[in-house]
């Protein structure tokens, strides 16, 4: 009988949100992690831990090298949720405007509160629209536009999405239909489909899509990978998929093979 001590056990149950958290705290304390550390630490696989590493790096964290990985030279801290809509901007403002193309005289609008999706708000067109949301930089930004009814989601205000949530949130959105929905995801992935860090906000996100007569899902790059809690949707459940140009050309045919309708922005 093999009488070898095993590891701790007490973070090995992470989900992928809370493990990359974790990693990210470590680097912010430390400035560089070893892959095969991590891996021991949180009872993954080198391979996952490497997944998680690349993920990163795509958003200009940090830097990968042989063994595991370091904070990019120009970074001293790790950005936190309140500061994450600064991040990939340009891609993010890309795909709002093209999102905003869709909207249409009279139409009503489901409009989530995920960074990506509130990108929408800038290039609104002049036309006569129904919006509801639960996302407090739309109602601050829209409040003013006469042409704009807009419709305010109930809830407890959650820093962490820039708006409400909670069940009354949700239950709120049940009782509307709308023309079209613009959502935002944690993570979306070919396998795993669109994932978020919580019930609450996949039953939310969840809602928006299926209430609606069109629904359009809006990730930068990225968002592609594995990741993610709670599943809320496939790609098959949405009408248009829209992400920027820089999206690998391979994930791009592993996305039409589920959706034809990918549109880079």
């Amino acid at each position: 009988m093999n009488h070898q001590k095993q590891p701790e056990r007490t973070e090995n149950t992470l989900d992928g949100i809370g493990r990359r958290q974790q990693i990210l705290q470590k680097l912010e304390e430390y400035g560089e992690v070893s892959v095969h550390a991590l891996a021991g630490e949180f009872l993954v696989s080198p391979m996952t831990i490497r997944r998680d590493l690349h993920f990163f790096a795509r958003q200009g964290i940090l830097e990968t090298h042989y063994g595991g990985a370091r904070l990019c030279k120009d970074r001293s801290t790790i950005p936190d949720f309140p500061t994450r809509s600064e991040k990939l901007m340009q891609y993010k403002q890309a795909i709002g405007k093209a999102a905003a193309g869709f909207i249409k005289e009279g139409d009503s609008i489901f409009l989530d509160s995920g960074t990506t999706a509130i990108q929408i708000i800038k290039y609104f067109p002049d036309v006569h629209a129904t919006l509801i949301t639960n996302s407090l930089a739309a109602i601050q930004q829209l409040s003013t536009n006469k042409k704009v009814k807009l419709i305010v989601a109930p809830g407890t205000y959650r820093e962490q999405i820039g708006g409400s949530l909670d069940i009354s949130t949700v239950e709120f959105f049940r009782r509307y239909r709308a023309d079209k929905s613009f959502i935002g995801t944690l993570y979306c992935s070919t396998s795993m489909g669109m994932t978020t860090s919580e019930e609450m906000d996949a039953a939310l996100k969840r809602t928006l899509c299926m209430q609606s007569r069109q629904s359009f899902l809006m990730a930068d790059h990225t968002k592609f990978t594995d990741g993610g809690l709670v599943k809320f949707t496939e790609f098959t459940d949405f009408d248009y998929i829209l992400t920027n140009k820089e999206l690998d050309p391979e994930l791009q045919e592993r996305v039409r093979a589920l959706n034809a309708n990918l549109v880079l922005c």
